[in-house]
């Protein structure tokens, strides 16, 4: 009976690691997405004002850092994280929910042959006819319109238009 309740306790602990050891992926993303957009540009105009602004000694300098700008700062990461992950599993829902890589493969597919009727003559058209400098303005109102001809066969589609 003992070595029986060794083993189960056993592979509990081992359950137990294997969970702790699984990575939240959501986690992952939201700890990202607050540290690029949000953390570094704000340490990184924090730091350069510190140096050019802020004591004179290294030691005061650090001790400004942690003690009055850390702890909000740590405060609007906890509160960025809680709105980052909220939507980033609001969005994985509907994604999976709204089946939308099987919808986005299926209207590709109906859409290729009017790009095809499309663009080329635009990029094409433009190539021809316009300076290198005025490319992208021109492609840009082609994707404009190329953007209105496709809301039109959505709406359409959807029973909207």
């Amino acid at each position: 009976r003992d070595n029986n309740n060794r083993a189960k306790h056993r592979s509990q602990s081992n359950a137990q690691s294997k969970s702790s050891t699984k990575i939240n992926w959501v986690d992952v993303l939201s700890y990202a997405i607050h540290g690029g957009l949000i953390n570094a540009p704000i340490s990184h105009y924090w730091f350069e004002w510190l140096s050019l602004h802020g004591p004179s000694s290294n030691t005061a300098s650090v001790l400004v850092d942690q003690l009055v700008v850390q702890p909000p700062l740590l405060a609007l990461m906890f509160i960025c994280l809680d709105i980052l992950r909220a939507n980033i599993r609001t969005t994985l829902y509907q994604f999976q929910r709204g089946h939308v890589i099987s919808k986005s493969i299926s209207n590709a597919l109906r859409v290729v042959p009017s790009s095809w009727r499309f663009w080329p003559f635009a990029v094409y058209l433009t190539f021809k006819y316009l300076k290198k400098k005025h490319y992208t303005v021109a492609l840009n109102l082609c994707s404009v319109a190329w953007t209105v001809y496709l809301s039109r066969g959505s709406a359409a589609a959807d029973g909207d238009g």
